[in-house]
């Protein structure tokens, strides 16, 4: 029964993950920049009193702890022999892939998220534009998270793509 619910977190998480993902860096991202400044109030509001950015993490989290039990199940506790197996090397791939998007997103895009969020509640708080410094804290994270955004949407991809053909992969290889 745990197997079922394990997969089901895994599953309907990673889903939820990889839709906000493609829904926030293709979509909102983009349209917040070209209709600043009440862009950039409509996403203030998403990301600091909706909470989007936390929904999102515990999304994530909760897919990569249910998704790397998963694996040590499948993999008698992580042998190579078990991980390299055609049958596994889907789950491998994807693992890694949505490991490495995890990291990113928690302790590179996370925080510059955060960085926005604080800034742009004082400003909105104080009524007034962003200095020189602001600016360039508020640019440096846009940097960072559009670049972030982008590496862990390709590897969302990827590793939905590895996971869902991965049973099929023993038929090719």
């Amino acid at each position: 029964m745990d197997f079922v619910v394990l997969r089901l977190i895994h599953i309907l998480g990673g889903a939820f993950w990889l839709g906000a993902a493609v829904t926030m860096f293709l979509f909102l991202q983009p349209t917040a920049q070209a209709t600043a400044p009440e862009g950039q109030r409509f996403m203030l509001h998403l990301l600091r009193d909706r909470r989007f950015s936390e929904v999102v993490l515990a999304a994530a989290l909760l897919t990569g702890v249910a998704g790397a039990i998963l694996f040590w199940r499948d993999t008698n506790g992580l042998r190579l022999a078990s991980i390299t197996q055609p049958q596994i090397l889907g789950f491998t791939i994807g693992g890694l892939a949505g490991g490495i998007a995890l990291l990113l997103f928690l302790f590179v895009g996370y925080p510059a998220g955060r960085r926005m969020i604080a800034i742009g509640g004082k400003l909105e708080a104080e009524r007034r534009p962003p200095n020189e410094d602001e600016r360039r804290i508020l640019a440096a994270a846009q940097s960072v998270l559009s670049r972030v955004g982008a590496t862990v949407l390709v590897l969302l991809v990827i590793a939905a793509a590895a996971m869902a053909t991965a049973r099929y992969l023993p038929l090719v290889l």
